[in-house]
């Protein structure tokens, strides 16, 4: 017996096509319908399904963004994507990456039949326990967080490690590690030679990542989001690989690095710029990695020309650049950010130690100085923003005025220590302002049918990551449970206290479908609307009277 969710914003088609599976010979016993992407996740969340079928054109929330949804909560479910978006041969070759069949409107019954039948096959064959199921939907949700902290948290313990090691579980048990950075030009991608649009990056993003999985295989390649258009991959190898590290080592990661280029290129029509770590066989050393793996791919910036970037022929040309520099400033500042976020500590010398001291004229010392000391000014200024603190004491040119360049470092040193403490001072201060500001900006707009976490990210100037992290730590709840459960408390009070009917009530707390409504308040309450009015008003009131 098999569940489908079936999503489309013209009820007619999605309507058409439940009718059509129900009377298949496929065993289909429950076919759910959603409007939009918001009504599939809640579907999604509240019940376990075999299949979900989305067009890929939605005002609420576009196909690509409820695919990266189903992907992050339940990575195992398949879906089939189905729409007019024929003219991008690039989406259909892409999607065929990701999703597991894609349809052109109007769909033909026959060919539905065929893809659907397939899909289920397929998810039967690969099927687990649901109890092995649900632990894997929960490692996989995981998963891009773990991997994230193991490559830019510079203050992790030997404890955290084997924590996060464990979490993963066997994804990471190599020997010597690598870390790959993979940036792609948005500029002309696709097989129509054109600029590739906001709205469809995400689709080609999403297709890279599972070409970059299908060319990291033997290395057990680990490949999740970066930021921006960046995206990171973990190697390993084992001592039997590694030979001789002057030659084979060399010969091999540059192999992989050409090889990701040439497949971005075969199959999605993409240049990408491709920055690789030297090896090193302890997991603490991530992070720098990681940072060598964004120094190799900024060196395109040196040489246009080239995609392919390793840090080890950088390092081996001795030539730290100010682009390089650059690189290297923009990963100090991350780490820094880090450091304030979850008030850890940060060391100087992460940073200071790779200043090109030597042969130097002090002209070039103080802009490499200038460049480190005017980023975290710059950071001061973002977190005290708003706030009416006073910068006067980190100002730089009060600070390192007069100073020679042996005092400029020393004093730099505190700076970065004193800058740090002042942050993660600012950062408390912004966090509980900003909590304030998302429950008023929430309570205020909770009726909006529309509203995303996006939207409330928008609002308070924050990545929704970290709005989401920053709300459950202090919150003690999901921000979107947060919204819903303003919702049903709403919708209680306008059944105990209002004649509207249940339509009605459902357009005033924020639901466009009062179907959906009632099966959110059921999951939510234990009772229909109905049941519930009826019990509030001591069975006064019919369910066919308030239903309608």
């Amino acid at each position: 017996m098999y569940k489908i969710l079936v999503v489309d914003d013209e009820p007619r088609v999605s309507a058409g096509i439940k009718n059509f599976l129900l009377a298949s010979d496929m065993n289909i016993t429950y076919v759910e319908t959603a409007i939009n992407g918001f009504e599939a996740i809640d579907y999604l969340r509240m019940d376990r399904f075999d299949l979900v079928l989305t067009d890929i054109q939605m005002g609420r929330m576009s196909g690509i963004e409820l695919m990266e949804n189903i992907y992050m909560e339940q990575w195992n479910v398949p879906v089939i994507v189905i729409s007019a978006h024929e003219k991008f041969d690039f989406a259909k070759k892409s999607l065929r990456l990701g999703a597991k069949d894609y349809l052109v409107k109007p769909v033909e019954r026959t060919e539905l039949l065929r893809v659907v039948r397939k899909a289920l096959t397929q998810k039967e064959l690969t099927g687990k326990s649901p109890e092995a199921e649900s632990r894997q939907i929960q490692e996989q949700s995981r998963r891009n967080e773990w991997l994230m902290e193991l490559v830019t948290q510079r203050n992790l313990t030997r404890k955290d490690i084997e924590d996060v090691t464990s979490e993963l579980g066997e994804l990471l048990q190599g020997q010597f590690f690598g870390v790959i950075s993979s940036r792609i030009d948005y500029s002309e991608a696709g097989f129509s030679h054109q600029k590739v649009t906001l709205h469809d990056r995400k689709l080609l993003k999403y297709a890279a990542i599972n070409i970059m999985n299908e060319t990291l295989l033997e290395w057990k390649g680990l490949t999740f989001n970066g930021f921006g258009h960046s995206i990171i991959s973990i190697i390993q190898l084992s001592a039997e690989e590694m030979g001789d590290p002057q030659v084979r080592v060399h010969s091999q990661i540059h192999m992989i690095g050409q090889m990701i280029a040439m497949n971005m290129k075969q199959y999605l029509n993409v240049e990408a710029t491709i920055g690789l770590s030297t090896l090193d066989g302890d997991v603490l050393m991530l992070p720098r990695l990681m940072e060598e793996a964004d120094t190799a791919a900024e060196w395109t910036k040196v040489h246009p020309g080239q995609r392919v970037f390793y840090y080890h022929d950088i390092a081996v040309q001795d030539n730290l650049s100010m682009v390089v520099w650059m690189s290297k400033v923009s990963a100090f500042m991350e780490q820094m950010k880090s450091a304030v976020e979850s008030s850890g500590d940060l060391n100087p010398q992460s940073i200071l130690s790779q200043l090109p001291v030597s042969d130097q004229s002090q002209e070039v010392m103080n802009s490499y100085c200038g460049m480190l000391i005017y980023r975290i000014y710059g950071l001061l200024v973002e977190y005290g923003q708003g706030n009416g603190v006073s910068l006067y004491d980190f100002n730089p040119d009060m600070v390192f005025q007069g100073l020679t360049g042996q005092q400029k470092l020393e004093r730099l040193h505190r700076y970065i220590e004193d800058s740090v403490t002042f942050l993660q001072q600012l950062s408390k201060a912004r966090d509980q302002n900003v909590i304030s500001r998302i429950t008023n900006y929430i309570q205020k707009n909770y009726r909006n049918p529309a509203l995303k976490i996006q939207d409330i990210s928008e609002e308070v100037h924050f990545s929704a990551a970290h709005l989401g992290y920053i709300f459950k730590r202090d919150m003690k709840t999901n921000l979107w449970d947060y919204v819903t459960a303003l919702r049903m408390e709403e919708a209680r009070r306008l059944m105990i206290t209002t004649d509207k009917k249940r339509y009605e009530i459902a357009f005033a707390v924020g639901y466009e479908s009062p179907e959906h409504f009632s099966r959110m308040f059921k999951r939510m309450l234990g009772l229909t609307p109905a049941e519930f009015r009826k019990q509030a008003r001591g069975g006064d009131r019919t369910e066919a009277e308030t239903e309608t």
